[in-house]
């Protein structure tokens, strides 16, 4: 294997993460330096520059956005100083690439590995229902007890001409054959058992999202996710966890389906309107039958137009169900075309066809207006109306105008406690970027130290907080953290309140915890076996008391700042709040037991049983060397390299978050997500509900969340920064990632509802 320093002719080593030349011998890292510096330098103008002009920290923005360009075109001018420019600038797209399919695949060899009865749990319904509607009905049924089932199902749902029709459409679908027949009764099974479910987990899910807007703002993005990405993303996890058939095809076609009957769900529960729910509410309805009563009525237009929605979406996926294994109509059509047989692809797209409209047909919406153009005509006619009655009533109202004295308003000024909270989080985040840049370690980094087969090339240099071999991007981020806790400091005493929320008290104390759980993880991350003569440096140990400076200023600042939420906070305890932590623990946990690296290279995949075969072949080609048999010494070499890839292939190490290979940062995200799931109390009105007192613990919340967040993307992105093509950052780091945007997302409400009080004049 490739080390990541490989040694040069002339005695220096070149650090392949960044491509520069560093003369690790002599000592000298004057480039080291120098390169860092400008790194640094461009990270923060593609960076920083953009997220504070998002945050409203600038007020020139030319300025801004002609600072943030010159930075990043330094950045781009220092890049191509190093050399070799037209054959590496693609190159950092290998290095730097993110291993999702590593992380995909070990997500699903873990689940089946560990969930095989909560798989069959989840099959059963799905199964089951099958089997009912679609081999003891459908198929169990004789033709015409079908079509007059339809007949009464169509009469019933839109009226005695669908019903007719639904009989024609499906007596037709009959007479094409019973090969046709059978798969349109399957066909026809599929869909109603997909749509059933639908309903089932839709209507439910959009009722709650139309009553509850944190609710709403969860699912939303999830219904967005569902939309964009392909069924063919999603359709090979159930393949492989449920096995071709209808099974796996019923399941997709949900994922599909679903998100427009959640939608219009929630839009008919909103668009009720307000008056008539209030008015119901003040004659002493119950919630339940507000519901039942009121808002599901109105929204009966709504809710149809989502299940026929669903139902076209679910009849658009027969064609995918079909490469999956299922049978139907879909199946005879992926045949046809394989085969190009004309006439089965006719008769095939006639049965789909009909099939389609008579579901459709049954599904679709009431208007309630069935007498026709030529009757809404005639009623227009004789209730024609002059002009002057179509004019809008009220308008000879007297129109009134009161004028009203503006008042100007002003934030409240910041008080002494303010002031020295402020002057202390300013002295923390000055100690913490000195830390930063001073030496974080000697020898061989923690993070690097997988990347390489030795680590005797690095013994005695030294390496700061930014360099690969040293915090990589653990300090990259405690460095943005910081600057976000510099800038909100700076806005604040300029011109208190009038800035982004983010560039405030809160905003101090939710990037200075995330600077401070970074700091704590690049402390206590487990340093590999294979890392000899290691040490850390004072660097580090500055840049954590910084980010505690930091972090103590900016608390004793959001206890002591002046604000006020825009509105009344509704009463009562949270209770999503708590659960939200502890599904973002639940993450954890599942983070900690799933792997934090994922390593395929040759040394740490050749076993005992395979390096004897490597050595007996490795003799057997001395042999022939020996003997002059070129074309010997050519297979067995081929051998060789064979049995390694196959073992690189198929011997996958992979070392969890609580072990010393994964870096052991498994503990430290149990406990910070812990801390979280305590501080989620007080933050839930559990122990008290004045919205100061709530705002100040939801702060404490949402800076750990993003804490855990920053600790899985350093992890992630130091890795790929240092790491060999055949060592990968696993999905664990992922987990935690999500666990700290579960944490982080579960208080964003109340923490937006809060600015700076004012005060008029």
């Amino acid at each position: 294997m490739k080390s990541l320093y490989a040694a040069g002719g002339d005695g220096h080593f070149v650090d392949r993460s960044v491509g520069k030349i560093t003369d690790l011998e002599k000592g000298d890292q004057v480039a080291d330096a120098v390169a860092s510096a400008i790194e640094i330098i461009a990270l923060i103008g593609v960076f920083a520059i953009p997220i504070l002009m998002l945050f409203g920290a600038l007020r020139n923005r030319r300025t801004a956005t002609i600072v943030g360009g010159a930075l990043a075109l330094a950045g781009v001018v220092w890049y191509r100083s190093i050399g070799d420019w037209d054959q590496r600038q693609n190159s950092i797209l290998d290095k730097w690439q993110i291993p999702v399919g590593d992380w995909v695949e070990q997500i699903t060899i873990w689940v089946d590995l560990n969930m095989k009865e909560t798989l069959a749990a989840i099959k059963w319904p799905f199964q089951t229902m099958l089997e009912i509607i679609v081999d003891e009905w459908l198929l169990g049924l004789s033709w015409m007890t079908v079509c007059l089932a339809a007949f009464f199902a169509g009469w019933a749902f839109r009226g005695l001409q669908v019903g007719v029709g639904s009989f024609l459409g499906l007596t037709v679908c009959g007479l094409l054959g019973d090969e046709y027949w059978k798969e349109t009764a399957r066909t026809i099974g599929f869909i109603a058992v997909a749509v059933i479910l639908c309903v089932i987990i839709g209507i439910p899910t959009g009722v709650a999202c139309g009553r509850v807007d944190g609710v709403w703002r969860i699912v939303r993005p999830v219904l967005d996710a569902m939309q964009v990405v392909h069924s063919f993303v999603y359709m090979l996890p159930f393949v492989f966890f449920f096995g071709v058939g209808f099974v796996s095809a019923t399941m997709v076609t949900m994922v599909f389906a679903l998100p427009p009957l959640i939608r219009l769900t929630n839009l008919g529960i909103r668009q009720v309107p307000e008056d008539v729910v209030e008015a119901a509410r003040a004659y002493g309805a119950s919630e339940r039958r507000v519901l039942t009563d009121v808002q599901l009525p109105l929204a009966r237009a709504a809710l149809m137009t989502g299940i026929n929605q669903t139902l076209l979406l679910a009849i658009s996926m027969l064609g995918i169900a079909a490469i999956m294994g299922a049978g139907g109509l879909g199946r005879l059509l992926y045949r046809a075309i394989a085969n190009q047989d004309i006439a089965l692809a006719g008769s095939g797209g006639l049965a789909f066809f009909i099939v389609a409209v008579v579901l459709d047909r049954m599904t679709q919406p009431d208007d309630g207006d069935r007498t026709g153009l030529l009757g809404r005509i005639a009623a227009a006619w004789k209730n024609t109306r002059t002009p002057e009655e179509l004019l809008p009533k009220g308008s000879d109202k007297p129109q009134v105008s009161v004028e009203e004295e503006d008042l100007d308003a002003i934030y409240q000024s910041l008080t002494p406690r303010e002031r020295f909270a402020m002057r202390g989080a300013t002295l923390g985040v000055i100690v913490g970027v000195i830390g930063l840049f001073l030496p974080w370690n000697k020898g061989a980094g923690f993070v690097s130290a997988y990347a390489r087969n030795a680590d005797h090339d690095l013994v005695g240099a030294s390496f700061n907080g930014f360099a690969a071999s040293g915090g990589s991007w653990f300090g990259f981020l405690i460095l943005l953290s910081l600057l976000t806790v510099a800038f909100s400091i700076y806005a604040t005493w300029k011109t208190p309140g009038q800035r982004s929320r983010w560039l405030g008290p809160d905003g101090a104390v939710i990037f200075s915890l995330t600077g401070l759980v970074v700091a704590v993880s690049a402390l206590l991350a487990s340093v590999p076996d294979e890392a000899t003569q290691f040490t850390r440096s004072a660097g580090v140990y500055i840049t954590f008391i910084g980010c505690l400076i930091a972090s103590a200023g900016a608390v004793a600042w959001v206890w002591n700042a002046p604000m006020g939420a825009r509105r009344p906070l509704a009463s009562g305890i949270r209770v999503g709040r708590i659960f939200g932590l502890a599904f973002a623990v639940l993450l954890i946990v599942i983070s900690g037991y799933s792997g934090w690296t994922f390593d395929t290279r040759a040394e740490s995949v050749i076993g005992p049983e395979l390096q004897l075969q490597l050595d007996a072949i490795q003799a057997q080609s001395d042999e022939a060397e020996a003997l002059g048999d070129n074309a010997k010494v050519g297979s067995l070499a081929a051998e060789y390299t064979a049995l390694i890839a196959k073992a690189q292939r198929t011997g996958d190490v992979i070392y969890d978050g609580y072990s010393n290979k994964g870096a052991g940062l498994g503990w430290l995200g149990l406990a910070v997500g812990l801390l979280a799931l305590v501080v989620a109390i007080p933050a839930s009105g559990f122990i008290s509900q004045d919205e100061q007192f709530l705002y100040r613990w939801c702060s404490l919340v949402c800076g750990l969340g993003l804490g855990l967040l920053a600790l899985g993307i350093a992890w992630v992105a130091s890795i790929s920064r240092v790491a060999d093509p055949n060592l990968v950052s696993g999905v664990g780091a992922m987990f935690m990632a999500f666990a700290g945007i579960t944490g982080g997302a579960s208080v964003r409400a109340t923490l937006s509802e809060f600015d700076r009080k004012q005060v008029y004049t």
